[in-house]
């Protein structure tokens, strides 16, 4: 029998499993990811987020933020943007690439009843997030569902690295190819 990361279904398949357990197990290694936009300088911008949902059969990916955080505005201007996850176990790295959409106000309802009273704190920092400050502590939270936000990711392109022996595996799939997927160099 082979392995997960000798076929390339077998290798895209345990990435989606993966990204899926990571959005609903907080202590997955596919719960924190990298997002990376383009910033208004137009240089690059990561960040770590929670990856709140998976969908291989929509093709989605998604992740809650406040909505007054310069990634947002970012987004709105150049919707074009990356994710970046590891498992370490798995010695596998997915490099997601794509289009978000910013769902807010009643897209986002669905969403926000599903986050846990203790996490709506995260949207309605005050002042807004990236706002300087004089203290470490100078802000609230203050739950305030007018900014939440779902960055809804349509996986457009995906880059796996599995760093295994006796050799590494590379594969990328294209949304375009209808995720047939071929091998590449490592």
């Amino acid at each position: 029998m082979s392995e997960w990361f000798d076929t390339l279904e077998g290798l895209l398949g345990h990435a989606w499993r993966e990204m899926a357990r990571g959005a609903r197990d907080a202590q997955a290694p596919t719960h924190l990811v990298v997002l990376a936009s383009v910033g208004d300088d137009g240089g690059p911008r990561a960040r770590t987020v929670a990856l709140r949902h998976a969908d291989r059969a929509a093709d989605i990916v998604e992740l809650h933020t406040d909505v007054t955080t310069p990634k947002v505005a970012e987004l709105r201007a150049n919707p074009r943007a990356a994710l970046h996850l590891w498992l370490p176990d798995d010695v596998l790295q997915i490099r997601l690439r794509g289009t978000v959409e910013v769902r807010t106000g009643p897209a986002a309802d669905a969403d926000w009843a599903e986050v846990p009273r203790f996490s709506r704190g995260n949207y309605g920092v005050v002042p807004a997030p990236g706002t300087p400050i004089p203290r470490p502590d100078a802000y609230n939270r203050q739950p305030d569902r007018a900014k939440f936000a779902v960055l809804r990711l349509t996986v457009d392109d995906i880059d796996l690295v599995h760093l295994g022996e006796p050799y590494h595996r590379r594969a990328r799939y294209r949304r375009q190819d209808g995720w047939a997927g071929h091998w590449l160099a490592p």
